[in-house]
């Protein structure tokens, strides 16, 4: 038994690895919500979520027979996850300009603009900046090649250890922290050019713009800090993961509305 399983998990694996389904069912239900958390930081939009969390689990419950107890059951079912999602963003793409084009593919559909318009002005969705910049976070990182993708999202947001991201991705620890580093590097260049919180000449001002537009009573709380004068590039960077982890994308107060984002952006991925 590991360090994760209680006797009533082993005894609920035993059965399980025995067909019974009920007994699998129990036994993943106290880790689902984690699976689908690792899943929709790596591909944000909510159904391509829904469905690889389905897939994760239909591939747990054919390999269940052959998990061996000595590992953890949560590390084992994290990392068919991730290569369940290393395989959706391999077969699609996000392109480094799918953010910039965004804005101009919702104003140019009007059932899109419709759309935005009754969330920008209906008053049921409030907005919530902090949430939108880890919606931005999750945009910009898919436009990494998945491998360097997979090493941001399991170290900087679900921040696990480089062995145990190395670990879920099935490589070595110094391909890992390669990754990483690419990531790193190329995720702060494009923020550069992106993000009006580093660059005021970025042509996102979504945040600010949002905010306004949403209106008093509704836009949620100012623009955090996240470049002060004195940072160098890793004290904004760390100062954005820390919005960027606080946030839950499925339970958020504007999660209506960046769902909806990620539904015009799956438009710009299949077109």
């Amino acid at each position: 038994m590991s360090d994760d399983e209680t006797q009533e998990d082993t005894e609920l694996l035993a059965r399980a690895q025995h067909g019974d389904r009920g007994a699998f069912d129990r036994l993943l239900a106290p880790r689902v919500p984690a699976i689908r958390r690792l899943l929709r930081r790596m591909v944000g939009h909510p159904q391509d979520t829904d469905d690889l969390l389905q897939t994760t689990l239909l591939r747990a419950y054919l390999g269940i027979a052959r998990f061996r107890s000595e590992a953890k059951l949560s590390t084992w079912l994290a990392s068919i996850a991730t290569r369940a999602a290393l395989d959706h963003l391999r077969a699609h793409p996000l392109g480094p300009q799918a953010k910039m084009q965004l804005r101009d593919h919702v104003h140019a559909s009007a059932e899109l603009s419709g759309e935005r318009d009754r969330f920008l002005h209906g008053g049921e969705v409030d907005f919530d900046v902090r949430e939108h910049i880890a919606f931005c976070f999750t945009c910009v990182a898919r436009s990494l090649p998945p491998d360097e993708q997979a090493a941001l999202v399991l170290r900087e947001v679900l921040e696990l250890s480089n062995d145990e991201a190395a670990d879920l991705v099935a490589v070595s620890t110094s391909v890992l922290r390669h990754h990483l580093a690419a990531a790193r590097a190329t995720m702060q260049t494009r923020y550069e050019g992106l993000c009006r919180l580093v660059s005021k000449q970025g042509v996102c001002y979504q945040c600010t713009g949002l905010r306004e537009t949403f209106g008093p009573g509704r836009g949620g709380p100012p623009v955090p800090t996240l470049a002060a004068e004195g940072d160098d590039a890793a004290g904004s960077w760390r100062r954005r993961l820390s919005v960027v982890n606080a946030a839950d994308p499925d339970r958020g107060t504007s999660q209506p509305f960046h769902d909806f984002l990620w539904k015009a952006l799956k438009q710009l991925e299949l077109a």
